[in-house]
């Protein structure tokens, strides 16, 4: 069915096409136990390029590879992740499919629905894997219509605004953490910080979500819940141009345009040299600092003038139905998001064992304990999942121009978030 199902897909002229307008396969095997003639290599895909991370997933293949020996090599492959889902999307297309890999949570309704992940909801009765002690709430994205499970959360926490204190402390400012402890911890307050840091010249930008890049509007939904904004709400209508997105994007607009605090659209920051205070991020982008010439912590997102909601980031790794062994590697997968597996990857895993003070504070030993409980636990209370569109891939494709134009000094943000919503309307409406 599935080569079928792709050969219409590869006709497809924009790759992130590929993920939509296919119907979820009703004939998707349960992987049942088979017999291996000789060691079997299979293939996962990331986006990271953390070596550390990926001798983690090795280290764990090995130990899975001494009770398998019908494990061959594992190759990890990294995809960088602004074009992660179109590359993945064009190798499934063209037949050539991993085995595992991960996926981010904007495109994973997409994926779900595409028909080209495996259902591993056998693992539910598999007592090692432990299905009881990850949070449910977590899993809701990866089931399918009929109970199916498409995969695993196994990173999925609240971002933490990561500063760099001797920038803060070099110009006489209050941390966020000092703010937090006053109550004053706002996006207002992030926004004066960030402005005053340039201007006491100690960094070259204030703030900075290096993963939004201008590209991957998923990653703007931080500055959106800061507001009350949604951008589709309830995966079915376009919220770009309500009253909420528009003071986000202007927010934004303004911190570039009229502070010089936020790195303008062609403008790249590097926290890890020491060029930004602030930036919002996944916890694991910590690894990147092990070499770090100054002082940093974390705290919380900010608090806007409306209900607590911070975003919370989430990838999940899965099995693609055509890779070439999807039994072999649904036991693999197994493995690496057991109890055991998470506990030794450098994430928040989606388990109740795990989502401990002492567990985190392990994680992320380079940051006080209590600032890794205020940023990573304490918000999980009021983290809310976002609502992603089956068609968000093609939305994502199809908007991306548009949103382009409000990248310029006199940009009217209103009016181009109305043109954004012109083009979503069609694509949502025909979903």
């Amino acid at each position: 069915m599935r080569s079928t199902q792709r050969a219409g897909i590869a006709a497809a002229s924009a790759a992130a096409l590929l993920l939509v307008g296919c119907s979820p396969s009703a004939d998707t095997p349960t992987p049942t136990e088979v017999e291996y003639d000789e060691p079997v290599d299979l293939t996962m895909t990331v986006w990271t390029a953390d070596e550390k991370i990926i001798g983690q997933f090795q280290a764990l293949a090995d130990e899975f590879r001494d009770d398998n020996p019908e494990l061959g090599e594992l190759t990890i492959e990294t995809i960088p992740f602004a074009e992660y889902n179109s590359q993945l999307a064009i190798r499934l297309s063209g037949g050539e499919a991993p085995d595992l890999g991960w996926i981010v949570e904007s495109a994973t309704p997409a994926w779900v629905d595409s028909g080209a992940l495996a259902d591993v909801s056998s693992l539910e009765d598999d007592e090692d894997w432990a299905y009881g002690d990850i949070i449910p709430n977590l899993l809701s994205a990866l089931e399918g219509e009929d109970g199916e499970l498409y995969g695993y959360p196994f990173a999925g926490t609240t971002h933490p605004i990561i500063y760099n204190t001797t920038a803060f402390e070099t110009a006489g400012l209050e941390t966020p953490n000092e703010l937090l402890a006053k109550g004053e911890w706002t996006w207002d307050a992030l926004r004066e910080q960030a402005k005053a840091l340039v201007d006491a010249g100690v960094v070259t930008y204030g703030f900075d979500i290096p993963q939004w890049g201008y590209t991957s509007y998923a990653l703007f939904t931080p500055f959106l819940k800061g507001f009350g904004g949604e951008a589709y709400p309830d995966g079915t209508s376009c919220g770009y141009a309500d009253d909420a997105s528009v003071d986000a994007f202007q927010f934004v607009h303004d911190m570039v345009f009229e502070d010089g605090s936020y790195p303008a659209p062609g403008s790249a920051s590097s926290f890890p040299t020491g060029d930004t205070g602030m930036y919002l991020g996944a916890p694991s982008t910590l690894a990147q600092l092990a070499d770090s010439t100054f002082e940093y912590d974390m705290a919380p997102q900010p608090e806007g003038d409306v209900d607590y909601s911070p975003f919370i980031g989430q990838a999940s790794m899965v099995v693609f139905a055509d890779g070439q062994a999807p039994e072999l590697a649904t036991r693999l997968f197994a493995h690496l998001t057991s109890e055991e597996g998470s506990a030794a990857l450098p994430y928040v895993a989606p388990r109740s064992s795990l989502q401990t003070e002492e567990f985190v504070s392990g994680l992320y030993p380079q940051v006080p304990p209590e600032s890794a409980k205020a940023s990573l636990l304490d918000t999980l209370d009021s983290a809310q999942q976002v609502d992603y569109p089956v068609s968000f891939p093609e939305l994502e494709t199809a908007t991306k121009p548009v949103f382009d134009g409000l990248w310029q000094p006199d940009a009217d943000v209103e009016a181009v978030l109305e043109d954004v919503c012109a083009v979503a309307d069609p694509i949502l409406e025909s979903q």
